[in-house]
This record gives structure tokens, C-alpha cells and sequence, in this order.
């Protein structure tokens, strides 16, 4: 048999969590398929459509549904997938719905299979009309993670982006009408005080809360205007997630805290904001850090993601906000600190006592370093989709087969 071509396609070099990716390809090239990357862009579509032409791949890939192109039939936009015939993996590193707009049109595919790093994507993708899904536990490309630090220099850091949620409610009260800004920030609320709730399940519950006329007035917006309160599931999210950092934030008066990424709103006297220009300066800040506290976007609504574990593969002790999924990940205490996200008391006491204690810290860190360079290889997800690359092309030919078979 012929080797397996499959077609990765981009927007640009991959930087960020999506270069874990790269990770994924080498191992699928090490075990004989042939892998081309496809850089798309706005003016090379149909240069991109040749060269595929040209490659005749069996399979084609992307990350979070960026990579699909349409084409123009008796009116209707065609993913080109369906048109080549062939099978599109989209590898979802986070929640299927910040990338709606490309989603909506490629629905219904049989040809389009969803590779998710967390569950609950399931319910994003059933809702947008995919069925074709499979879970693939995150994972790391250890070529990319440098060594720590031999010298820690920081005690505690706050990964963010940290954002004050009144300037995300300020925005939203300007682009949203009067009438439902009530909607968007008793659900943006509802979430932030249930943080393993999922959106969606969250937006219906809010909304059976309001009297009957708003949602009858609400529902015929939403089925008009489909897109624009999918952008609205979105601004809640991120409201939310604002919330939750910003009320751990709010309270850490007299611990040297270091925030990095970005910062918007009133910095605490004695917080400090490390700027950063890439994900390798990010590392080398988590290298440096003893204990690194992160707060889970709602953009990762119930998996561990992969900020958690280059914290981990940093040897920073990973200070994670609770959910019932961790224990599969990490062993919790001694390898991952946790917090109760709105139990302001617990917080303050495990930081007070890893200040107090700042070599406990550094052991956990070690043992979570250990645990992601052990556990979060890409061998076994290559390996599972490697199979099921190979268990699609035999079904195919079996199907047609059985189809050449001559009716008696």
C-alpha cells in the first residue's frame, strides 16, 4: 500500500500552545506518513487547492476548524474536503465555539472528524451538527520545553491574561442592546459561580429564569441573529473567566505576586506585571517560579489543558483551581496544589503556608515535572491516531469492495 498523505494546514508558523502540534506530525511522519504543510492565506487559496490537487492526500488537518476551505456550489458553501473526498481532523485545543464562524458553514460533514482535548467540546460540536468525535488527551512537545532553572528567583506568579471584568462589562453594555445586557450578566455570574458549568448549559438555565415575554423576545433574536448571540456566549465567557481571576487577584494584598502576560485595571502595591513577548519567554519565567497559581478559562470547561502542564514541565508547582476531573492527572497535593475558586480562606491559607514553606513547594514541582515528562508524551495519541488513520482507509475499502461486488 501506497503511504498515507496527509495535508497540514495553517494560517502561520505555529506559535503558542498550537505548536505542540508539531509534535503530533513528527511522530506520524517517524511512522511513515507523508506529512506537507499548507500556509493559507487570504491570496493563496487557489494556489493552496492545486498544490493539494497535486498531493492527493488522504487525509487533511488543521487546528480548532482554522484550515477548512470552502468553494462556491450552485450557491452553497462546500467545504473542499467533501469535494476532494477526503477525511479533515481538526484538532480542538480549545472550545470549538470561539471558532463559530467557520464551524457554521461545515456542519453536517461525514468527512470532517473533531480530535477534542476536552469533553465538553462534544456538546459544542453536537450543537453546531458535527457527530464524528474523538477524545485525545493534551500533550506536550518536549523538544520545545527548555530546561528550568537551575536558580528560582520567584516565589509565586499569576499566569494570565488578568483583566478587571468591569471594562469587559463596559464593552459589553456598548455593543449589546439594554434589553438583554441584564441576560449577559446574570449568566456571566452564574458561571462564575459555578465554574464547572458548561456555557451552554448555563445560557439556557439563565434564560428559563426570565419572565416569559424576554424569553420570547430573546429566542426570536437568537434564531434571527445566530452569530451574534454565539459572539455573546463568547463575551460571557470571557466575562467570567475575567471574574474568576480578578476575585483571586482582588484579595492577595501583601503577597509579592508576579501577574504575567497581560494586565488590565488597578495593579496591587505589591503585585508586579511580567510582560511577555512570546510563549518561550513564558517558560523561561515558569522555570524561574516556585509555585504558579492559574485560574481555568471557561474556554476549558472541565479537562486540564495544556497551560497546566508546561507549568508542570517547568518544575513549577501548578496551583490549580478544583475541578473533579484532576485527579486522572495529576496526584493532587503532592504533585498539583488545588483551590476551592471561591473559597477566599483556602486560598490565602495554602499560599500563606507554600510562603512559609517555600521548599514544599519546589518538591511538588518536581514531582509534577516528573509526571507530565512520564504522562503527557505524544507517543500513545500518535499512536492512537496513527490507528485510526489506517482503521478509516481499510473500512473505505472494504465499503467499496463490497460495492464493486457483482449483484447476483
Amino acid at each position: 500500500m501506497d503511504s498515507i498523505r496527509l495535508a497540514f494546514l495553517k494560517l502561520a508558523e505555529l506559535e503558542g500552545t498550537p505548536r505542540h502540534v508539531k509534535a503530533l506530525l513528527r511522530y506520524l511522519q517517524d511512522k511513515g506518513v507523508e506529512v506537507k504543510e499548507f500556509v493559507l492565506n487570504r491570496e493563496n487559496v487557489q494556489e493552496t487547492v492545486n498544490q493539494l490537487s497535486e498531493f492527493k492526500p488522504l487525509f487533511t488537518m488543521d487546528i480548532n476548524g482554522t484550515g477548512i476551505i470552502f468553494a462556491d456550489q450552485e450557491g452553497k458553501k462546500v467545504p473542499f474536503y467533501d469535494l476532494f473526498g477526503v477525511v479533515h481532523m481538526s484538532f480542538f485545543m480549545e472550545d470549538p465555539l470561539l471558532h463559530f464562524p467557520q464551524l457554521l458553514d461545515a456542519a453536517g460533514s461525514q468527512n470532517f472528524l473533531a480530535l477534542i482535548t476536552d469533553l465538553r467540546y462534544i456538546e459544542t460540536l453536537r450543537m453546531f451538527g458535527f457527530q464524528n468525535i474523538s477524545y485525545m488527551t493534551p500533550f506536550l512537545d518536549f523538544s520545545q520545553i527548555p530546561e528550568p532553572s537551575k536558580e528560582r528567583d520567584i516565589e509565586m506568579a499569576f499566569t494570565g491574561p488578568v483583566i478587571d471584568p468591569q471594562i469587559i462589562v463596559n464593552a459589553a453594555r456598548q455593543n449589546l442592546s439594554e434589553e438583554f445586557f441584564p441576560y449577559f450578566l446574570e449568566t456571566g455570574e452564574f458561571l462564575f459561580r459555578n465554574p464547572e458549568v458548561n456555557i451552554l448549559y448555563a445560557s439556557e438555565y439563565v434564560l428559563s429564569l426570565f419572565n416569559p415575554e424576554f424569553q420570547q423576545k430573546f429566542n426570536e433574536w437568537r434564531q434571527k441573529e445566530r452569530e451574534a448571540y454565539l459572539r455573546l456566549l463568547n463575551d460571557i465567557g470571557i466575562y467570567a473567566t475575567a471574574r474568576k481571576r480578578w476575585y483571586v487577584v482582588s484579595f492577595l494584598d501583601g503577597i509579592n505576586l508576579k501577574i504575567i502576560g497581560e494586565f488590565q485595571g488597578e495593579l496591587k502595591e505589591d503585585h508586579e506585571v511580567i510582560n511577555i513577548k512570546n510563549h518561550e519567554e513564558l517558560l523561561e519565567v515558569l522555570g524561574r517560579t516556585y509555585l504558579t497559581i492559574t485560574s481555568f478559562p471557561h474556554t476549558v470547561p472541565s479537562g486540564i489543558g495544556f497551560l497546566p502542564l508546561e507549568i508542570g514541565a517547568m518544575g513549577s508547582a501548578p496551583m490549580l483551581d478544583f475541578r473533579g476531573t484532576l485527579p486522572a492527572y495529576f496526584d493532587l497535593e503532592k504533585e498539583a496544589i488545588t483551590y476551592m475558586p471561591l473559597d477566599r480562606a483556602d486560598i490565602e491559607e495554602k499560599l500563606l503556608y507554600f510562603m512559609d514553606n517555600i521548599g514544599e513547594a519546589e518538591e511538588i514541582g518536581k514531582a509534577a515535572r516528573d509526571r507530565v515528562v512520564n504522562n503527557f508524551r505524544v507517543d500513545d495519541r500518535g499512536e492512537f491516531l496513527f490507528r485510526m488513520m489506517n482503521d478509516i482507509i481499510k473500512q473505505a475499502q472494504e465499503q467499496q469492495q463490497t460495492q464493486e461486488q457483482p449483484q447476483e
